[in-house]
């Protein structure tokens, strides 16, 4: 199976490595004055390279004495983040979320039914979408217990700036593919996120990010069953809330009404 994610690493370094400032197309030279604040020097090379340890930042881009982190992202539907659920929950104590909403959210990854007195029949484990049928409730618990600004930023940096095995923070992040992408800077990414606190999923989220299960793996299939204990941190939409933001960050007064 082709792993597109790793091509399109290769894609972006060959966009920008050993290349000039003024051969880079219009969307290229856009990105790269933002992301080093203007510098911008004609006689000098852009050097890029694909990081080579698994962190957020996927490629590092040299220009001039700087250095700058990249963190992309080519799907629709993009898994931003995963952990095995017993580290999650680990951070989730740190977090000094209390057990019993820690719980709510374990009970949902699992999604077994329970018995009238609270117990688990694991001979029955639920989609999603039955699960949230019975304990809907349970879920938006956990929901307005992690919705709270301190515990959003922290979960940003680990799932989005940062992650859970580097000292250094990205830059900015590019949703797209080499032909048509669009990209946010580190602390736009805290703004975007922290404007749609208050936005509603059925799913665990925090703001516009879901948590969940990578597979539920329903048919026991031997080939997915270890992504049943992994935590999968999803943003849905990703390109079109940039997209948006970008907008209305450049346009500001674009949202009201003119007599």
């Amino acid at each position: 199976m082709k792993n597109y994610g790793y091509q399109n690493e290769k894609d972006f370094v060959a966009l920008f490595n050993n290349k000039y400032f003024y051969e880079l197309d219009d969307r290229s030279q856009s990105f790269i004055m933002e992301l080093f604040n203007n510098e911008i020097n004609n006689g000098e090379k852009i050097i890029t390279w694909k990081n080579s340890i698994n962190q957020k930042a996927d490629i590092l881009i040299k220009y001039g004495k700087f250095v700058k982190r990249v963190s992309l992202k080519s799907g629709n539907s993009n898994s931003i983040h995963c952990e095995q659920i017993q580290t999650f929950k680990c951070y989730l104590e740190r977090l000094n979320i209390p057990y019993k909403i820690i719980e709510k959210y374990v009970s949902y990854h699992y999604g077994y039914k329970r018995d009238a007195k609270g117990h688990f029949d694991y001979s029955c484990q639920l989609s999603s979408y039955d699960y949230k049928e019975l304990y809907q409730g349970e879920i938006d618990l956990f929901n307005a217990s992690i919705n709270k600004t301190r515990i959003m930023i922290d979960m940003i940096d680990r799932f989005l700036i940062r992650g859970n095995n580097s000292d250094y923070d990205i830059d900015a992040l590019i949703s797209g593919t080499v032909d048509d992408y669009v990209w946010i800077l580190k602390y736009d990414l805290y703004d975007l996120i922290l404007s749609k606190k208050n936005v509603y999923f059925t799913s665990p989220h925090i703001s516009c990010l879901t948590i969940g299960p990578k597979k539920r793996c329903l048919n026991n299939n031997k080939n997915n069953i270890k992504d049943r204990y992994l935590v999968a941190i999803r943003w849905h939409n990703l390109k079109d809330d940039i997209l948006e933001f970008r907008k209305l960050c450049r346009f500001p007064s674009s949202n009201k009404k003119t007599n």
